[in-house]
């Protein structure tokens, strides 16, 4: 058995872009969604309201809702482990010899890459996946290699050529007793279980919603929710085009994006089917583009927190 396990926020066009990618290869799929988001807040469950979307892989899925995060005295980082961990409740009749991927629902794994793991999988070691990463839009990538996972990269890879390590695969017994979430942290680099995978597939960060067309909107609204609270600024978000035309990370971290085509080192049916996800396409960017967020990164930014100190 092969059980893709993830949990899920908003990311609706992600999600079918996940079911439909992953669908030749998996068994059994395991979501996680909660009732609050990470910052305490109540939540509506979007995965049961767009389950029409979604029908012909819903007797593949297993649909776990946490109805029972911690509120009072946690903090995000908290609630976000414990909303996770719930997905072991999907794994109850996994085996040692079944394979187990761990991701979050936008760290899709590369079908090719997936085929040779499951092909020669060694029980005995954990998996991670090096992922291109993207921003906002699936061909905004992130080239400076400066933006990595939590579990970070190994240290014999060059900064430059360093991805983020999203997806995890491995087996029941190599989750760690603290929760399959803890797969990030606790099955560091340097842990001899650990693999690192190249060509291991995308993460599509901050492209969540259904058909949502505002990067401002998508970017808003993760940042609410998210456990990254540091990031939820109006700043951040009233400069997010102009640091997506700049090719500059959309929260001012010293990292590098470049504007790529999509081609043939993307999923085969992303490309099929293009015309779905027309909206997480960054169009061509030109020079007067450039030279009119560069100004709206000075002028812009001088008379926004001029009006923020008088009005706040």
């Amino acid at each position: 058995m092969v059980y893709d396990c993830f949990p899920f926020f908003n990311e609706v066009d992600i999600l079918k872009l996940r079911l439909h990618i992953m669908n030749p290869y998996v068994d059994r799929f395991v979501i996680e969604e909660s009732t609050v988001t990470f910052s305490g807040e109540p939540k509506e469950l979007l995965f049961e309201k767009h389950k029409d979307l979604f029908k012909e892989f819903l007797d593949k899925i297993t649909y776990i809702v946490v109805d029972d995060t911690p509120i009072e005295g946690a903090d995000t980082y908290e609630r976000d482990y414990y909303q996770k961990n719930n997905l072991i409740k999907g794994l109850k009749d996994a085996t040692p010899d079944d394979i187990i991927i761990m991701s979050d629902v936008d760290e899709i794994p590369c079908p090719e890459t997936l085929q040779k793991i499951i092909a020669d999988f060694d029980k005995t070691r954990v998996y991670h996946l090096a992922q291109r990463n993207f921003y906002v839009y699936m061909n905004n990538e992130e080239k400076s290699g400066k933006l990595l996972s939590i579990t970070k990269e190994f240290p014999e890879i060059p900064e430059e050529k360093r991805l983020w390590l999203g997806s995890k695969i491995c087996n029941i017994e190599n989750i760690p007793s603290e929760g399959i979430v803890r797969l990030r942290d606790l099955v560091p680099v340097d842990d001899p279980r650990s693999i690192r995978v190249p060509n291991g597939g995308w993460h599509f960060g901050y492209m969540g919603g259904l058909l949502e067309k505002d990067p401002m909107k998508r970017i808003g609204i993760k940042t609410k929710a998210a456990a990254h609270q540091n990031f939820n600024e109006r700043e951040v978000l009233a400069e997010t085009m102009d640091h997506l035309i700049l090719g500059m990370d959309i929260f001012g971290r010293d990292a590098h994006f470049e504007r790529v085509e999509i081609d043939d080192t993307y999923p085969q049916y992303l490309r099929d089917h293009l015309d779905e996800y027309q909206h997480f396409v960054l169009p061509k960017i030109t020079a007067g583009m450039r030279f009119v967020h560069k100004m709206d990164m000075t002028v812009g930014r001088f008379f926004r927190k001029a009006i923020h100190k008088v009005f706040g």
